[in-house]
């Protein structure tokens, strides 16, 4: 859809002046223009309406979406006979720097919470948005054999043919290749269905990464198809601190350019939660995989600890010690306590009878390891959570990975430097962004999650009396 920016020029949050000047404070925007598009009416501006634009992508989710709460006094929705078939398109950014800026189409599908203001000259409403790929994807089923390709080549293919994703949205470059060949067929599943179950075994081709941990989502660049360890590779966007303003001058906290990268407030939503973990068998699994061709069964063991020396990591340390509980068991050495069953083909090209048979050969699907590491690689990805709230960054959206400096609460002299905390610093992957526009400032709002720590957890000396007696319940 071509269509061209109603705007009469940028518009800038209060704070920052004028937008030619540019980028004064830390939460100044450019907002250069929102408009509703539809068939039956010319191009709206809903700048002079808007209250709050708020901007969503979260890696675990297909597509980005977002709403717009509106202060309407012309009865907007009656004139355009709004009713769900509608567009819209924003651009925003940082000054005037098209490098720094969010222009995006979206498929209006609801408004919700319409009713009158206080004066009752003007009622306010909140417009939702998305991605016009979820609603194709909704409208749209696959079924469709796939013979001999790789995961990869699949997902291009659903991404091109089934949902026709623009060029702005589609490049192969965010498509990672993947391994293995396939011959499957998709059971009448829709588009985003058939990408979120082929991310369920789907592994990597990239040298170094284990298990089964594609995710499918949506971001500013587009449609991706990656791992989470081949996301946990890349170089960090930016190092983000939490200093207070009242910091000391030497820190320079007065200069905007400093401030926009200043953690405004944060809060650690996630740390650990050792029943969940256990029950869900993030640290250890079992799987009882059986083939009914070559009637063979395997028993598949997951350990956390062998698992976390040989994959990627954010960091360099484990988020368990060695724990021993009172029947001499770590964590991750109790993998009964969630166990899986799978069926499996494995090695049954191996089989002088199955070979015998025309056509009856199939490539070995990994159940044992999609099966066994792909859920336990999900939980450990999200081990640890900070929600942060900085000053608006359009340049910031999911997949990225950031360091995150966090001092330490452990008092020292004045002549002395906080420390920094040593476990809950560190490189982070961000998992969802929201930008959010009001008429005096823009902010984003993050969430960032990690599998590891900076700093190695102390070993515990489980051969001590005290501590054998405290793990055995003994008092005294």
């Amino acid at each position: 859809m071509a269509t061209s920016l109603a705007s009469s020029g940028g518009q800038s949050s209060s704070t920052g002046g004028n937008s030619q000047i540019g980028v004064r404070y830390s939460k100044d925007y450019n907002l250069i223009a929102i408009n509703l598009l539809g068939g039956n009416f010319p191009v709206v501006d809903l700048k002079p309406m808007m209250i709050e634009l708020s901007y969503f992508e979260d890696i675990f989710n297909n597509a980005v979406s977002g709403n717009m709460l509106v202060e309407d006094a012309q009865g907007m929705i009656e004139k355009l006979q709004m009713h769900g078939n509608e567009y819209i398109r924003f651009a925003f950014g940082k000054d005037n720097n098209p490098n720094l800026r969010i222009d995006k189409i979206f498929r209006v599908y609801k408004i919700s919470n319409r009713r009158k203001s206080l004066n009752f000259d003007t009622e306010n409403y909140v417009i939702h948005f998305c991605s016009d790929e979820l609603v194709l994807s909704n409208q749209y089923k696959i079924s469709k054999s796939y013979k001999g390709q790789g995961v990869s080549d699949i997902v291009k293919d659903v991404l091109k043919t089934k949902i026709k994703a623009p060029k702005e949205k589609y490049k192969e470059a965010n498509i990672e290749k993947t391994k293995g060949v396939y011959s499957i067929i998709v059971p009448n599943f829709s588009p985003f269905e058939t990408l979120n179950w082929l991310c369920s075994y789907a592994q990597s081709a990239s040298g170094g990464v284990m298990g089964s941990d594609m995710i499918f989502y949506e971001n500013v660049e587009g449609y991706n198809f990656k791992s989470l360890q081949s996301l946990f590779k890349t170089d960090p966007y930016f190092t983000y601190e939490y200093r207070p303003k009242n910091t000391s001058e030497k820190d320079n906290y007065g200069d905007a350019s400093k401030q926009i990268f200043n953690v405004l407030t944060y809060e650690i939503l996630d740390t650990f939660n050792t029943v969940e973990s256990v029950s869900e068998g993030t640290f250890a699994n079992r799987l009882l995989s059986i083939d009914p061709l070559l009637r063979r069964y395997k028993i598949v063991d997951f350990n956390y600890n062998t698992y976390q020396q040989k994959s990627t990591r954010l960091n360099n340390n484990p988020v368990v010690n060695n724990l021993q509980n009172r029947f001499g068991h770590e964590l991750y050495n109790t993998p009964q306590g969630s166990y899986k069953l799978s069926m499996s083909n494995a090695n049954q090209q191996d089989s002088e009878y199955i070979k015998s048979k025309s056509g009856s050969v199939q490539n070995d699907y990994f159940f044992e390891t999609f099966v066994s590491q792909r859920k336990s690689q999900l939980l450990l990805a999200n081990h640890m959570k900070v929600k942060f709230s900085i000053p608006g960054d359009p340049n910031l959206s999911v997949g990225k990975t950031i360091n995150f400096k966090l001092y330490s609460n452990e008092p020292v002299s004045d002549k002395q430097s906080k420390g920094i905390d040593k476990y809950y610093s560190g490189k982070y992957l961000v998992t969802a962004v929201r930008h959010m526009i009001q008429s005096s400032e823009y902010v984003t709002v993050f969430e960032a999650v990690k599998d590891s720590t900076v700093s190695k957890f102390d070993s515990v000396d489980n051969g001590s009396l005290i501590w054998k007696n405290t793990v055995a319940g003994i008092k005294g």
